[in-house]
């Protein structure tokens, strides 16, 4: 629909969309879990820091995507180590896309439509969240915006400018999140679908060269970079990053779940998880293994698994397809749910959540005519479903998909007003029928324990606590986390309790509670290390040193270990071990001046 701009009705969304994060961001900064960052915050945080401490370049191809610890490096380079002034830019960023999905709810559906889906965004509660986290999402969101809107102004006049920056786009959005590598072909199947029906102009001068190559060329370059890189330090060909073998692994192997679900002996850290995944693969083939070659060993074993176990698989994958369409918020990294109930921010008021946008997302697909604009929200939507079912369902993993799914709210919700006002429903029973297994799915509770995620939750806040020096607090979240579900607490949260147990001054108690973790897992490197050093600290120095010894092997990145074995051989005399650890530890953490000088004087001595 040609519908001319509204800086009106754009600012009607971006100043409420702007309010409500806003508002958030600055109640985050006094939640425990903005000093304390978890998972992927911390993991970009620490590679943004490596890259100002100057590690341009890895030693190895991108594991995860590159694009948001080079943006924290440069944030950081401008105005120093502030995380939360990222949480700023990020409400702007956000509150732009809500008026990018407002103009493709117009172009697709009206101005009506438009402003609803443009207000829905503004006030959807995932995305408000999600601007507080120290993760991509918020540019994910933005660069799917960005290319839908290129992508339906391609289809109007299709000049191969268009197509160019239709391309830019999508190629931006692969250096996001490379999993929405379907988006560019099916962006390409509704504009040849436009082509043929006759309004493209790219139709009569042959699309493959007007509207195909402009847009492939577009999407490559912003991939260059990322692939030069990978060529220079992994001498290696990864167009991105290389962890998609072993996420595609981890949503299908005989113990996958549709939430993800780690092997053994493979941490859910970020930075660990690389070493480890890499370790097992390489030790699996007896040889040294490039990070492609690593990628293809965990895509290998996972469709092993499919092809053996066919019918499990399917049940697995429609078991990912329930839960992507249900309303309940699968946490990754944080728990929205838990943080709504448990703290008073803006995420307490009558926001609009999935159960809301999915509903009304759902009739909307059934709304569109594919020639029309409103034909490349289904196209692009289950282009990114098809692209998410092999891995696994999350809420950051999901979100991307409502870019798409808000503007068919929109024109849902426009629709149905209409219908509403004339009294002529008939027109809309059709699409609310086709409509009505997807919006019971969006409904229906699932039958899941719930307490085990929130007692996951609980488990998070001892670890934070823990960390910033909050130990009663700390005590008081693990035991609400055994309360709800013992299974739950896993080795960083018993980590966590037992290091505020110390600090309390119960380090028999500290003790006693390492020696259970251990025993729950016996694989664990942190348990053993930090049970080793307290008992170094008690004087225990020979048993120390047997528990720092174990968790050395057990560790895919034994720094922390080499430096504590250091001390405790120093101590126990064995000066030719204790330069062995220190020259190991010392390698692994240059910037310890204090090891460094203490390992000079033990090798004088000698």
């Amino acid at each position: 629909m040609n519908v001319a701009f509204s800086w009106r009705r754009a600012l009607a969304v971006f100043l409420p969309a702007f309010a409500l994060r806003a508002v958030f961001a600055a109640q985050w900064a006094d939640l425990p879990y903005i000093g304390s960052l978890a998972a992927d915050a911390w993991a970009c945080d620490r590679w943004a820091l490596d890259i100002l401490h100057g590690h341009l370049v890895r030693d190895t191809a991108f594991y995860q995507s590159p694009f948001y610890p080079y943006f924290l490096a440069a944030f950081y380079k401008l105005f120093g180590h502030h995380p939360q002034g990222v949480l700023w830019v990020q409400a702007f960023i956000d509150s732009c896309s809500c008026v990018l999905l407002m103009r493709a709810g117009e172009l697709c559906f009206g101005a009506r439509a438009g402003l609803a889906a443009g207000l829905l965004a503004a006030v959807y509660r995932p995305l408000i969240f999600n601007t507080a986290l120290l993760t991509k999402e918020t540019f994910v969101i933005f660069a799917l915006a960005l290319f839908l809107i290129a992508l339906l102004r391609a289809g109007e006049d299709g000049r191969p400018r268009r197509y160019f920056l239709c391309g830019l786009a999508a190629g931006w959005c692969l250096l996001l999140r490379p999993n929405a590598l379907l988006l560019a072909p099916a962006g390409l199947l509704w504009l040849w679908l436009r082509a043929r029906s006759g309004p493209l102009p790219a139709a009569g001068r042959g699309f493959l060269k007007g509207a195909v190559f402009p847009l492939l060329l577009g999407t490559l370059l912003p991939l260059l970079p990322a692939t030069l890189h990978n060529l220079v330090a992994g001498r290696d060909l990864v167009f991105v990053n290389y962890t998609g073998g072993f996420d595609f692994f981890i949503g299908n192997n005989p113990e996958a779940t549709a939430f993800g679900t780690y092997p053994l002996g493979i941490s859910t850290d970020p930075l660990l998880e690389e070493k480890e995944a890499a370790a097992m693969a390489e030790k699996a083939a007896g040889r040294a293994l490039k990070p492609s070659e690593v990628s293809s060993f965990w895509a290998r074993k996972g469709a092993a698994f499919i092809a053996a176990h066919p019918l499990k698989w399917f049940g697995l994958t429609l078991q990912k397809f329930w839960f992507f369409w249900n309303s309940y918020e699968f946490p990754d990294n944080y728990d929205l749910q838990f943080i709504r109930g448990k703290f008073n921010t803006v995420l307490k008021l009558p926001l609009a959540s999935f159960a809301l946008v999915g509903s009304l997302g759902a009739v909307g697909l059934f709304l569109c005519r594919l020639r029309e604009p409103s034909g490349s929200l289904p196209l692009l939507f289950h282009a990114y479903l098809v692209s998410l079912l092999p891995f696994w369902i999350c809420d950051r993993y999901r979100l991307p998909a409502l870019v798409f799914l808000l503007p068919l709210a929109g024109g849902a919700l426009e629709r149905l007003a209409a219908a509403a006002r004339s009294l002529e429903l008939q027109p809309l029973l059709k699409p609310c029928l086709y409509a009505s297994p997807l919006i019971l799915l969006c409904l229906v509770p699932l039958p899941l324990d719930m307490k085990f995620s929130e007692a996951s939750a609980w488990g998070q806040l001892t670890a934070i606590y823990s960390e910033l020096g909050r130990h009663k607090k700390a005590l008081k979240a693990f035991r609400e986390a055994a309360r709800l579900a013992p299974e739950s607490l896993n080795a960083p949260v018993i980590s966590g309790a037992a290091l505020s147990l110390q600090s309390l001054g119960r380090s028999g108690d500290a003790l006693e509670l390492y020696k259970l973790g251990s025993d729950i897992y016996p694989e664990s490197a942190m348990l053993y290390n930090n049970h080793g050093r307290l008992l170094f600290q008690l004087g225990r120095a020979k048993e120390a040193a047997a528990l720092l010894e174990k968790a050395a092997g057990l560790d895919a990145d034994p720094g922390s270990e080499y430096r504590n074995l250091f001390y405790v051989y120093r101590k126990l005399g064995r000066n030719k071990e204790a330069a062995r650890y220190g020259e190991l530890a010392s390698a692994r953490f240059p910037e310890d001046k204090k090891l460094k000088a203490e390992l000079q004087a033990l090798k004088a001595r000698k």
